[in-house]
């Protein structure tokens, strides 16, 4: 019996007669003697096959290549210069009927090769650990749960196994500024107040950061906390709302060097709000005010005494300068002139010399003729 079987271009096949392989056929149309034929078909569009050992004895050996791969080893089929299929650990067969096609076979132990858009879509995810490091980061490298270098910016690739897992963390090295909000403390005097600090840290050394503390913002959280408490309990309330600065100076110079033990640089610490209970708002309000009444008494007394002493040394000089109180007199009388419009002074002979002094009149000065009022004349 007879058995006509047409085989595609991209096809190859297998004719089995009571199950067994008899032959192969490549491309075109064969007749086919006997009974009890079937056939198994492949595309070899399909780079990478499977067949029993008896029917791969049938094939021709440069119909198709084999390769074994270690625990270590992985390899991608090419074809026409574009990957694609990836091969694992194990022994594979692909067809090479296409002479384009090759294998590239890889060590996991060296390093990955640049990576293309093809080759990132074909390796499977958990084949490769692949990070993107920031200009403002750097890159953590474990192998085995241990930390191995630190990974300047840029893109960094890497094969990963079951016997070299690799996983990538990356730590941002920038300032960061947190707010220790709230505090609950009591000073030296036994006054409770509420303190709110800011501290501003940043990344130093990537591994000490790492390896020595689970989180750095809650490290360096920690350390302002107990460093301010105990400087407050240390402090009374005056000395606290007046040194400030003196308080910031303190905590820097105790949180930075615990800070940078752990590979973090502690750039400031300040004091943002202390904030009282009522009643003790209540009190200092009373307390300033009486301090700022007590002042202005003594602005007002020692202005009054430099008044006082002032008067006192303007009439030891006219008491010295008896011309000098009469001109005195006489600038008083025009300003009392300016305001009323006219002040006429009516004296007699003898109480010329008390308006001018004998001085001015012995020497030459005479007051104007006429009659005074009492019928006296004055030369």
């Amino acid at each position: 019996m007879f058995k006509i079987i047409h085989v595609r271009l991209e096809e190859r096949a297998v004719v089995l007669r009571g199950g067994l392989p008899v032959r192969a056929l490549g491309p075109g149309r064969h007749l086919v003697f006997g009974f009890h034929l079937s056939t198994l078909s492949w595309n070899t569009g399909e780079l990478v096959f499977r067949a029993p050992p008896a029917v791969r004895a049938i094939l021709p050996r440069d119909w198709f290549g084999e390769i074994e791969l270690g625990p270590r080893e992985r390899a991608i089929v090419i074809e026409d210069g574009r990957p694609k299929v990836f091969l694992r650990p194990g022994v594979h067969r692909f067809w090479s009927v296409d002479p384009s096609v090759r294998v590239r076979r890889f060590d996991v132990t060296e390093p990955l090769p640049a990576l293309t858009d093809e080759l990132r879509a074909l390796i499977p995810k958990h084949e490769i650990a692949e990070a993107v490091v920031r200009e403002s980061e750097r890159g953590l490298l474990f192998v085995q749960g241990k930390l191995v270098r630190v990974l300047d910016p840029g893109r960094h690739a890497f094969w990963t196994h079951p016997e070299a897992e690799v996983s990538v963390d990356k730590l941002d090295m920038r300032a960061d500024q947190d707010a220790i909000v709230g505090q609950e403390l009591m000073t030296r005097d036994k006054v409770t107040l509420r303190l709110t600090l800011t501290v501003e840290h940043a990344v130093a050394d990537p591994i000490l950061a790492a390896t020595t503390v689970a989180n750095v913002k809650s490290a360096v959280y920690l350390l302002v906390q107990l460093a301010a408490r105990d400087f407050v309990a240390g402090a009374t309330l005056d000395e606290l709302l007046e040194g400030r600065d003196a308080m910031s100076r303190q905590l820097m110079a105790d949180v930075a060097p615990k800070a940078l033990a752990f590979g973090v640089r502690v750039e400031r610490v300040g004091v943002k709000d202390i904030v009282l209970p009522g009643e003790m708002k209540t009190l200092l309000n009373r307390v300033i005010e009486a301090e700022k009444a007590a002042a202005a008494n003594i602005i007002l007394r020692r202005e009054e005494v430099l008044a006082t002493r002032q008067l006192a040394n303007t009439a030891r000089v006219m008491a010295e300068s008896p011309i000098l109180l009469r001109l005195k007199e006489l600038d008083a009388m025009k300003e009392i002139a300016e305001r009323i419009g006219e002040l006429r002074i009516v004296v007699g002979a003898d109480n010329m010399q008390s308006l001018l002094p004998a001085e001015l009149l012995g020497r030459g000065l005479s007051a104007p003729r006429g009659k005074t009022g009492d019928g006296t004349t004055v030369e």
